[in-house]
């Protein structure tokens, strides 16, 4: 499972998989809408809001039950991976560290390359959010669709936030989790902007958006449009 790569780290990818296969079997019901419209192969790009720290394991999980010989990239925020323990089993699982509000040349065109070659998991808002609200997307994020062109892939998760609950330290059983795979973005107008900035916002603007349809309209689509707007 994960395609090619070092022993170890595909063992961890697979350990990982069935772990999760018997944790929600554990926990309550899961719900997969829209699985037809994840492609097989690489250059795809999967844009998910975050709600939980487990959404890292369970949107690898929902992909590899389709994919199982694809690798997937995760791009993780820095600190996560600085954690003991848990910092070396997502660097097994793949995730790759971004330094937020830093420009790190090197990390991004390798994160441009991951997105060229493999299926690549970012969640745009750079954070998880802590009431469930769908905030506002990265700018960043517009640049390596622009620059690497993959399919992008929207993504709605709902639910997992309910299975450890702010406050709460154990996981409790009877979460109804759902995640819904939209059709692949259509960004034609938005990377044929000439100005990268505009591009890149514009395209952010767009998944946002179509992220907000994919949560049965929880967010008002106008206050992600300019949140992302606003963003440098």
């Amino acid at each position: 499972m994960g395609g090619p790569g070092p022993f170890v780290e595909r063992m961890v990818i697979l350990l990982t998989y069935y772990t999760v296969t018997l944790f929600l079997r554990w926990v309550g019901r899961v719900r997969v809408v829209g699985k037809e419209h994840i492609p097989s192969g690489g250059g795809v790009l999967f844009l998910a809001n975050h709600i939980s720290a487990l959404d890292v394991f369970f949107l690898p999980w929902v992909i590899y039950g389709k994919f199982p010989q694809d690798r997937i990239y995760i791009i993780a925020k820095e600190e996560l991976l600085e954690i003991p323990l848990i910092g070396w089993w997502l660097s097994k699982l793949r995730a790759f560290p971004i330094k937020r509000g830093k420009a790190d040349l090197g990390a991004i065109r390798t994160i441009e390359e991951f997105i060229r070659n493999d299926k690549v998991l970012i969640f745009p808002e750079g954070t998880r959010s802590l009431d469930g609200k769908l905030g506002p997307g990265n700018r960043m994020v517009g640049r390596f669709i622009r620059a690497a062109r993959p399919t992008v892939i929207p993504v709605g998760i709902k639910g997992t936030n309910g299975i450890v609950p702010v406050g709460k330290k154990f996981p409790r059983r009877g979460a109804e989790i759902e995640v819904v795979f939209g059709p692949p973005l259509e960004l034609g107008d938005e990377l044929a902007i000439e100005n990268t900035k505009e591009s890149s916002v514009r395209i952010v603007e767009k998944a946002m958006a179509t992220i907000s349809t994919h949560l049965d309209g929880s967010i008002e689509v106008a206050d992600v449009l300019t949140k992302a707007s606003g963003r440098d």
